[in-house]
C-alpha cells in the first residue's frame, strides 16, 4: 500500500529514496493524483555528479501497479516539469537547475555528505535544501489551473520551511 501523494502532507521522498532510487534531489507532486515527478542525480562510480547528464527528470506512476517509471513527454518536459541543467561557474561538481514551472528560482545540485541535494531560496531565506514542490491546481474548462505551489524544505539549520508561491 502506498500513501496517497495527492495530499501535501504526504511526503513522496523518503518512500521514493527507500524504494525507488537512492538519489532522488527533489519531487514534484500534485493534488490531481498519486504520480510524482522525480529529480535525481546521476552519479559517476566515484559518486559524483555525472557532467554529461547530472539530473534525472522521471515520473514515478503510483497510480498504476507496481508503480512503473515513465519518461516525461515533450509537453510536460516543455511546459510543466522539465529542468535546464548548467554547470555553476566558480563551482565544481556543481550544477544550476531551472525548472520550466519555476522559472524565477534556481537549485544548486551539488553532492553534499555522499547524498544529492538541491539547494536554493525558500520563503526569502537562501541556502536552503529543497526537498518536494507540492501543486495545488483546479481544472477550468478543461484546462489545468494552478491555484498555488508549496515549496518544502529545510534552512541551513535543518529546521523545516515552506514557502507557498501563487501563479
Amino acid at each position: 500500500m502506498s500513501l496517497d501523494f495527492s495530499k501535501v502532507e504526504n511526503n513522496p521522498v523518503p518512500l521514493i529514496a527507500e524504494k525507488h532510487n537512492p538519489n532522488v534531489a527533489f519531487v514534484v507532486y500534485r493534488n490531481k493524483n498519486k504520480n510524482v515527478v522525480v529529480y535525481a542525480a546521476r552519479l559517476l562510480e566515484d559518486g559524483t555528479l555525472d557532467p554529461e547528464n547530472p539530473l534525472d527528470v522521471y515520473w514515478i506512476m503510483f497510480e498504476q501497479d507496481g508503480a512503473p517509471r515513465e519518461e516525461l513527454n515533450m509537453i510536460e518536459r516543455n511546459t510543466a516539469y522539465g529542468a535546464t541543467v548548467k554547470p555553476r561557474e566558480g563551482h565544481p561538481g556543481e550544477y544550476e537547475v531551472t525548472l520550466t514551472s519555476l522559472k524565477d528560482r534556481v537549485i544548486y545540485l551539488s553532492i553534499v555528505d555522499g547524498k544529492p541535494v538541491g539547494r536554493g531560496s525558500i520563503n526569502g531565506q537562501d541556502n536552503c535544501s529543497l526537498e518536494r514542490v507540492f501543486v495545488y491546481s483546479t481544472t477550468s474548462w478543461g484546462m489545468p489551473k494552478v491555484q498555488h505551489i508549496e515549496i518544502h524544505g529545510k534552512d541551513a539549520s535543518g529546521n523545516a520551511i515552506m514557502e507557498k508561491k501563487l501563479p
